[in-house]
């Protein structure tokens, strides 16, 4: 196996984003939808669609804990994204028609509670609730993202 770089002389990406954030009381609902398209697919492959969305509730314990109870969503469509080559430690486009394996199509959904009192924040969040344990998990060919995973973190501001 023999890897050597290529260049493509004009790859141009049209992308138009639609940001939509809706607050009803304690209730918020922010969008990210995103459409994106390559001039060259093959040297740049983009999956079309984009969609990020948090839904939470946002309000105060005892007067003074910010908390946030919400869920996100990840989602892109599915494409031929480019794989990591070790030998070259970077991002390579898949020729290999054998062994080519398209990613996305598939929801990433994390569930997570964030607290803040004063200048310090600490959090609760599942990631990958939907995980089911027994799928094709990726976000880059043949390297699988994590399944069901719970993180626990604090961040502290010493200087505000």
């Amino acid at each position: 196996l023999t890897l050597a770089p290529k260049q493509a002389s004009n790859v141009q990406v049209y992308t138009a984003q639609l940001y939509q954030n809706l607050k009803v009381g304690i209730l918020h609902w922010d969008n990210i939808f995103t459409f994106q398209k390559s001039s060259d697919e093959v040297a740049l492959p983009l999956p079309k669609f984009n969609i990020y969305s948090t839904l939470y509730l946002r309000f105060k314990i005892a007067k003074v804990l910010d908390t946030d109870l919400g869920v996100d969503v990840r989602y892109f469509s599915k494409y031929d994204a480019p794989e990591y080559s070790p030998q070259m430690q970077t991002f390579v486009i898949q020729e290999n028609e054998e062994i080519r394996q398209s990613v996305g199509n598939y929801p990433i959904c994390n569930a997570y509670a964030n607290f803040q009192l004063k200048s310090c924040r600490f959090y609760i969040m599942m990631s990958h609730v939907n995980c089911t344990g027994s799928g094709n998990y990726f976000l880059t060919p043949h390297y699988p993202i994590n399944s069901r995973v719970l993180r626990i973190g604090l961040n502290w501001n010493f200087f505000t």
